[in-house]
């Protein structure tokens, strides 16, 4: 019989686990004993999904006895991940784009010259290991090679980038 409460518990541990994996909310709104009273009469623990979650946790309050709402001021331990402060990505133009893989395939094709001769495998080699680094597919890749060939990208990444030691061979122009 023990046995038997004992893997209940266990498994009821488990479904709660999961539950508060998927609804952090409910989590910290339970640890936070807030109720909201829901439209049929219920007192119900707040959710939200996406952005809501945000709002669940920044103007969720309780609701009195005669219907007002109180709202709850953030204090303690709180969920990080629901905050509405988020760091806004920054937005780079599709020249800064073929730059940087531009940048990356050259610095390849020096790494490869130092150790090998460079041909068309060599390119093609180091073709996918950019397209690898930067998730591209072949079209991607193709496309990218006309931007760069049209606008002379890799002499210009070439010419930028510090010279090579005098021991050091230079690298022979990429096969586009």
């Amino acid at each position: 019989m023990a046995k038997i409460l004992l893997k209940a518990a266990v498994l009821l541990f488990i479904v709660f686990s999961i539950y508060f994996i998927v609804n952090p909310s409910a989590c910290s709104n339970m640890m936070a004993g807030r109720e909201v009273r829901s439209s049929d009469g219920q007192n119900t623990q707040t959710q939200g999904t996406g952005s809501e979650q945000g709002e669940t946790i920044s103007s969720s309050g309780t609701i009195s006895e005669d219907g007002a709402y109180i709202p709850y001021t953030e204090e303690g331990v709180f969920d990080t991940n629901t905050l509405q402060d988020q760091t806004v990505q920054p937005i780079y133009s599709q020249q800064d784009i073929d730059y940087a893989i531009a940048s990356r395939y050259v610095e390849l094709e020096r790494e490869y010259a130092q150790n090998k001769t460079l041909g068309k495998d060599a390119s093609r080699e180091i073709s996918f290991v950019v397209m690898d680094d930067f998730e591209m597919s072949p079209t991607e890749w193709e496309s990218f090679l006309q931007r760069a060939t049209a606008s002379d990208l890799f002499n210009k990444v070439r010419q930028e980038m510090p010279p090579l030691p005098a021991e050091q061979t230079q690298p022979a122009p990429a096969a586009e």
